[in-house]
């Protein structure tokens, strides 16, 4: 078995010798994840329309990096997963991270009562009326902590272990399907779930979002499978990545600016809009991304490594239900460089503060402390044992 993770899996002691290819992709889509964050939680509600430089910035930034950088989590993912058998016992490291992560940061909103909004609360997510609203969460937000994946508090993680209970039945799938219906069904899959969804009110498919991990993942499967010479250099998958990013994110900038003189425009505009994974581009990009590090050429780097390790981590607190509101607005004060000239750069450095904070976090509480308990159960399983 391969000595790659997938999301949650960081404890290996070999973690040295993983293909930094992969763990440098993670930390990339991580990163961009942050700032995606940065955006929608902290700054978003100021903007309406106005076209000024700031705002179109956030636009840009919006239209492909959570998009992205989510797709490429799942590439990543399935590309280890479908030659694997399943393994209920990582899966369930996953969920102990996620539950792990939902108690801590629930029980020390609850106790300490710190004003913030609650997980039901999610209208006020974009709006001023946070700062009104805000106040220490009650009993009920302090239970659904206490069960993040079946109360779906992080649509990530909820999907991401949902997905992970039908690879046994992908990876059967996919060892006895022939190549042509292999290319079919990702066609199908795609058309269905990403080109469809330009059409103004299609009432054809509404997939959720586990439609889109599958589909990534008979992707990823059918590249690791046939070896497509198409995605042969590097350099031009990554250079085609980035530059249909770059027109995702000048469409978006485009939809935004002519919306505010044209009615038609700001009609069809939320079905043009780009940015979430149901959108071909996005898509697209990822899947040439992904692909330019999979052909490049592999190297290790222990640090790179032990940085991607803490990946999972940095994303289930800075996207915790309680916490990423109080992060931007109360902490770092995005909402305060809305309109400065320093935005962009505050932006990314808010961002990346985000991002190291919460892979200290992760490094140096977290994975000590799992070892810690690891050790323990461990000595009491042997004491134990001899014991009988």
């Amino acid at each position: 078995m391969t000595n790659i993770y997938i999301l949650g899996d960081f404890m290996n002691s070999k973690i040295a010798e993983r293909n930094s290819n992969f763990e440098l992709l993670r930390i990339i889509a991580m990163f961009m994840i942050v700032l995606l964050h940065s955006v929608y939680f902290g700054v978003q509600f100021k903007f309406h329309g106005g076209g000024t430089f700031n705002e179109l910035f956030s636009v840009f930034i919006g239209a492909f990096c959570g998009g992205v950088g989510n797709y490429l989590f799942v590439f990543i993912s399935a590309w280890f997963l479908c030659e694997e058998p399943f393994s209920l016992k990582r899966l369930l490291k996953i969920w102990k991270q996620v539950l792990f992560y939902s108690i801590i940061i629930g029980v020390f909103f609850f106790i300490k009562k710190i004003p913030t909004i609650g997980f039901y609360d999610r209208d006020l997510y974009n709006s001023v009326g946070f700062f009104n609203a805000a106040k220490p969460i009650g009993k009920i937000d302090l239970i659904r902590s206490f069960l993040p994946v079946l109360m779906g508090n992080n649509w990530f993680a909820t999907c991401y272990i949902v997905f992970c209970l039908f690879i046994p039945i992908l990876n059967d799938l996919t060892s006895v399907i022939e190549r042509k219906k292999h290319f079919y069904l990702i066609a199908v899959m795609a058309i269905l779930g990403t080109v469809v969804s330009f059409v103004p009110g299609q009432g054809m498919l509404h997939p959720s979002n586990l439609y889109y991990f599958i589909t990534a993942y008979f992707i990823a499967s059918y590249i690791k499978k046939y070896d497509p010479p198409i995605f042969n250099n590097p350099v031009k998958n990554i250079l085609i990545g980035f530059l249909t990013c770059v027109f995702c994110g000048l469409w978006n900038c485009a939809l935004n600016y002519f919306s505010e003189s044209y009615k038609t425009v700001e009609f069809f505009k939320e079905w043009l809009l780009l940015g979430n994974i149901n959108k071909f581009p996005i898509l697209l990009a990822s899947v040439f991304i992904f692909c330019g590090f999979v052909k490049m050429k592999p190297f290790s780097n222990r640090i790179i490594n032990l940085i991607a390790s803490t990946t999972f981590g940095v994303y289930l607190i800075h996207v915790n239900g309680l916490l990423k509101i109080f992060i931007w607005h109360k902490i770092l004060l995005c909402d305060s460089f809305a309109d400065s000239l320093a935005y962009p750069l505050y932006l990314l450095a808010s961002s990346l503060v985000v991002f190291i904070c919460c892979s200290l976090i992760d490094l140096f509480i977290r994975q000590p402390l799992t070892i810690f308990v690891g050790c323990i159960r461990n000595s009491l399983s042997r004491y134990f044992y001899h014991a009988e």
